[in-house]
């Protein structure tokens, strides 16, 4: 089996990957198998060279992440010593895009008007304990630890296992829902399967554009989470990487936005 094999069918079988993950990812490795691009640190650093020279900035990056993601599972199972994406250089002009700020509060009460009960706490438990869409869309009722108030993340990024506090309220209102089912996922569909993702990030979009007029999307959840920890609550930098399970503090860092002003603003008050 070539790594191509292995890694498609590791992406058909994996189950924390988003459907839109999982289909850029097989594109990626389309387009480097087309090129027969082999998996070491020359072949792939041509293979970047000639991408950076006729994509968009922003599509040889994320293409670059991607690979390095795969990577790290070919050496996780052994079929790589080390992942040749680590010393390839990638470096393009790329514009960084200043992401909107959500304030947390504003948030938690534009999710509250949800009326779809199973939408409104699943969006609670992501914007109360910034867990990533599919780590809540998978949790299940075992992983709930409602008499330490945590709940244990199985479906994390990388395969890493961590524990997130639970407030006093959202385990209230978890227990309320459950109404005593002990097994299974703890948002399921009314066939017992996990909720339709599309319908889900439809839902909150369309409540967001209702409630104050802009799209919120899950991901936002996190950002607005990371930066209430941070600039209101004082956490530190390394504690809110553990508690949203980020390999790399520089990750954490992005996520912490201004809650001041727009970097636009800045620009045209210094022109001005």
């Amino acid at each position: 089996m070539t790594h191509y094999d292995y890694l498609e069918q590791y992406l058909l079988t994996h189950t924390t990957y988003s459907p839109r993950t999982i289909k850029a990812y097989r594109s990626d490795l389309r387009q480097m198998k087309t090129g027969s691009v082999e998996w070491s640190t020359k072949p792939l650093q041509a293979y970047f060279d000639d991408l950076i020279s006729r994509c968009q900035p922003a599509t040889a990056m994320r293409r670059y992440h991607a690979l390095t993601a795969l990577g790290n599972e070919l050496v996780r199972a052994g079929r790589l010593q080390k992942n040749p994406m680590k010393t390839v250089r990638a470096i393009v002009h790329q514009h960084v895009p200043q992401r909107i700020h959500h304030p947390l509060e504003d948030t938690i009460q534009t999710i509250r008007r949800i009326a779809h009960p199973t939408y409104r706490l699943f969006f609670e438990l992501i914007s109360q304990t910034g867990l990533r869409f599919m780590e809540a869309r998978l949790l299940s009722i075992e992983d709930l630890q409602l008499g330490a108030a945590t709940l244990l993340v199985r479906h994390g990024k990388g395969r890493r296992l961590r524990t997130v506090q639970l407030g006093a309220g959202l385990m209230i209102k978890l227990q309320a829902f459950l109404a005593g089912r002990t097994t299974g996922l703890v948002f399921r569909s009314v066939r017992g399967r996990a909720i339709n993702e599309q319908q889900a990030r439809d839902t909150l979009r369309k409540q967001s554009l209702v409630t104050g007029g802009r799209p919120l999307h899950p991901h936002d959840l996190r950002f607005s989470f990371a930066t209430y920890l941070y600039q209101t609550a004082g956490r530190k930098l390394l504690e809110i990487q553990r508690v949203l399970g980020h390999s790399h503090s520089s990750t954490t860092e992005g996520y912490i936005l201004s809650q001041e002003t727009e970097l636009r603003q800045i620009i045209d008050a210094l022109s001005a």
